[in-house]
């Protein structure tokens, strides 16, 4: 059966993601300098109730300077959140590219599907990523209140398909969230780079 729909994320295929920046702003500053592992797992994970739309900013701007010891009188909330929306570094203009000859090609409904918080998505709005209207839906964790890799975000995008999952190709940098997808029946690629992305596309029919 051909493919019908191309579900893509966003962070890692579209969006490249750069820590770097927030470290050196927030954790460098902090008594803890450097956190070990078991914190900055807490803080991500605290994260994903921030990216389901759980959490306000300033939930979790207090949250994240109680995790990381971050002293409020030197970092504002503007500040902080400054430096966590530079994760978002730039914008692959290849991938950017190939999304235009699928849109123009009008073969494949075009969805996306991503982890991505309130803050981080009115950061994109102000940016230049005109590339989002490409996509006829979107599927975005805050306003649907569920991350990846749970089965049913995965169910709300066969539900927006419109179609039978195994008619879904998927592609997303995270291997779980590949594999949660395979478990409902569509097809998943792990994504690595653009022209890796191509042949594989070639390998399954889809020529652009």
């Amino acid at each position: 059966m051909s493919i019908k729909v191309i579900l893509f994320d966003l962070g890692g295929v579209f969006l490249e993601l750069d820590f770097s920046n927030f470290y050196d702003k927030i954790i460098s500053p902090s008594p803890l300098n450097k956190p070990q592992a078991p914190l900055m797992l807490r803080f991500f994970r605290q994260s994903d109730i921030y990216h389901e739309g759980r959490m306000s900013d300033e939930e979790f701007y207090n949250l994240a300077c109680d995790i990381l010891q971050a002293n409020k009188e030197e970092l504002s909330q503007k500040e902080f959140f400054d430096a966590f929306n530079s994760i978002i570094s730039s914008i692959n203009k290849d991938m950017v590219e190939l999304l235009k000859k699928l849109k123009e090609h009008g073969k494949y409904k075009l969805l996306a599907i991503s982890n991505i918080n309130s803050s981080h998505w009115e950061y994109l709005q102000n940016r230049e990523c005109d590339f989002i209207d490409y996509f006829d839906e979107l599927i975005l964790s805050h306003e649907v209140h569920i991350t990846k890799p749970n089965h049913k975000i995965f169910q709300i995008a066969i539900e927006q398909a419109n179609c039978e999952p195994r008619e879904i190709l998927y592609i997303d940098d995270g291997l779980n969230n590949v594999k949660s997808a395979r478990e409902l029946g569509i097809k998943g690629v792990n994504f690595t780079d653009t022209q890796d992305l191509i042949s594989q596309f070639e390998d399954l029919g889809i020529y652009v």
